[in-house]
């Protein structure tokens, strides 16, 4: 009965699984066998958090490694509550089960986008839509894809992810590949990941992203217990990547610029890699600004790819956050307000959502500080005088229109 049991389980998760991949070719039938065994994986090792918890407990004076995990599955099912209680979110089962995986990630995310574009390349998904980024169980299937890509001239990167969302479809579970956060990130991980159950767009994956991104911070502001609109993470770590932020902003402003412009494809290649060395430039010149070392490696690796990933997840998040200020930090009304964008024909929502973001950015005026870091003069000289007038006013806009084109 038990061994009908699995089987049984296993067709239905496999059937699941088929409807959310992308169909067609042999490749795409291996990677259907990828994403299924390692999805079963994932469920068939699920381990209640209560079970695992009763376990930790004998040990926890004597091992700080058992008690730290101890404390922090007790600091998940608490704010998991807070999500249900307060804010009205949809947690039923999901990350009251546990999974201890072997390895750093649980997903490698590829992205890839075209040498000259900044528009990313896209994999079309049934239910779920297409989404600029393909994900993989194991690095090396995800390495030999992101090596096929650059063969045909795109710009690839290959990204650890710790987490992700099944959207409802099946019970996800807290994962050894989180579970050590500091709080804080912990807690806004947990949140964003909720919010994808709460609202999920087919196929407008900068929407679906920067939504989450934004619930993730200011939900977890309200955990913390303070104030609407206070939805960046604490202490050190708000500043250092606000301006990384901008600094890749600024990146794509000047970039897009020579993409969009009338040279040659051979002179915008060489511009485009001079504009990369100067944001690294840029970049080293801000160590201090920008957190010592922390985002060293993203800027050494920097390409299309890489910023095409950032502005999937950062985009839109100035515009979720002027719709929370305008229902005044009311949880429900937000949800409601978001769903209603949710349901709009694709150009409406994106209109909405612009005209929402630049109003964030313009309320937020010099709030943004004098330690803001500019790269302007690194990039200066890398484009002709109409090229530097765009790149300045759409900069100084919080870099967003930009990619209205791109």
């Amino acid at each position: 009965m038990h061994s009908n049991r699995s089987r049984a389980l296993a067709t239905g998760l496999f059937l699941g699984l088929l409807a959310l991949l992308p169909l067609g070719g042999c490749q795409t039938l291996g990677y259907y066998a990828h994403v299924t065994r390692g999805q079963l994986e994932v469920l068939g090792k699920r381990t209640p958090v209560t079970r695992v918890m009763a376990e930790l407990e004998p040990r926890r004076a004597d091992d700080a490694e058992a008690d730290l995990r101890y404390r922090r599955l007790a600091y998940t099912q608490e704010v998991l509550d807070f999500a249900e209680r307060e804010l009205g979110f949809r947690v039923g089962r999901r990350y009251r089960s546990f999974v201890d995986l072997d390895r750093p990630a649980v997903v490698w995310n590829v992205f890839a986008a075209p040498a000259l574009s900044l528009s990313p390349h896209q994999w079309c998904y049934p239910i779920v839509g297409c989404a600029p980024y393909r994900g993989f169980f194991d690095v090396a299937p995800a390495r030999r894809q992101a090596d096929r890509l650059a063969d045909q001239g795109l710009d690839v990167y290959v990204g650890p992810v710790s987490a992700y969302s099944t959207l409802g479809w099946f019970a996800d579970p807290l994962l050894s590949t989180f579970i050590d956060l500091p709080e804080p990130a912990l807690a806004e991980l947990l949140l964003h990941e909720l919010a994808h159950g709460e609202v999920w767009v087919p196929g407008d994956v900068a929407f679906n992203e920067s939504f989450a991104t934004f619930v993730g911070r200011q939900a977890a502001a309200a955990w913390r217990g303070e104030p609407a609109g206070e939805h960046d993470p604490p202490g050190d770590d708000q500043g250092p990547r606000l301006r990384m932020l901008s600094l890749l902003a600024q990146t794509r402003a000047a970039l897009s610029r020579v993409y969009q412009g009338p040279l040659s494809e051979q002179a915008k290649l060489e511009r485009k890699r001079a504009l990369l060395t100067a944001a690294v430039a840029c970049h080293d010149a801000n160590r201090t600004l920008l957190g010592g070392s922390r985002y060293a490696d993203l800027v050494s690796g920097l390409n299309n790819a890489r910023l095409a990933a950032v502005t999937t997840y950062e985009d839109l998040v100035p515009a979720f956050a002027g719709l929370f200020q305008e229902v005044g930090g009311d949880w429900s009304a937000f949800l409601d307000r978001v769903r209603a964008l949710a349901d709009l024909p694709a150009e409406v929502r994106v209109e909405r959502l612009r005209a929402s973001a630049d109003q964030q950015v313009a309320a937020a005026g010099d709030d943004q500080g004098a330690d803001e870091v500019q790269c302007h003069a690194f990039f200066r000289h890398l484009l002709d005088g109409e090229a530097v007038g765009g790149v300045d006013d759409d900069v100084g806009r919080g870099g967003h229109r930009q990619h209205e084109g791109a």
